[in-house]
């Protein structure tokens, strides 16, 4: 397992199914981890990064003490105020877009999205360097809902296009 015992000692702490899911996967044989992840090879000879996009050009900004999950770890991203350029275009919270999903794998609640009109909630980042945005749907009837539960639709900024 990649965390660390003290990790593992925070996420045993923070409930019961946490514990046992990490009490399982400590005592499992290490055949069966293997099977589980695949088998790592050739890791002599791999320097730099293994992504093939080089060290991260963002500087991240820790939290000390704050758990590298938790969203305020980390200073150097805000999903209010961060934006992407679309089409030579901000797009930020507040935008307004118009959805064309299908450029990536896509799926049918997406697809049934297609030229629907939505404002930008917030712009994210993942671990992997992915940029995602977040939106409502103009149209929805369930925008309201959506927003005090904080779900939204996720799009990448190839899918959507940025309305004047």
């Amino acid at each position: 397992m990649a965390l660390t015992d003290e990790e593992k000692a925070e996420a045993r702490a923070t409930d019961e199914r946490a514990r046992e899911l990490l009490d399982r996967v400590d005592s499992m044989p290490g055949e069966m981890l293997e099977r589980l992840h695949g088998v790592v090879r050739y890791m002599e000879g791999i320097t730099g990064e293994s992504n093939g996009r080089g060290p991260d050009p963002i500087e991240t900004i820790t939290t000390p003490g704050t758990p590298w999950w938790d969203p305020g770890a980390d200073a150097s991203v805000s999903p209010e105020t961060d934006s992407v350029v679309v089409s030579g275009t901000p797009v930020a919270k507040g935008s307004r877009v118009v959805l064309r999903p299908g450029h990536r794998r896509a799926d049918a609640q997406d697809m049934f999205l297609v030229n629907h009109t939505a404002t930008v909630a917030a712009v994210l980042f993942d671990v992997d360097g992915e940029t995602h945005v977040a939106v409502t749907i103009d149209d929805d009837p369930g925008t309201d809902m959506a927003i005090a539960h904080g779900r939204f639709r996720y799009f990448s900024p190839d899918e959507i296009e940025p309305l004047p």
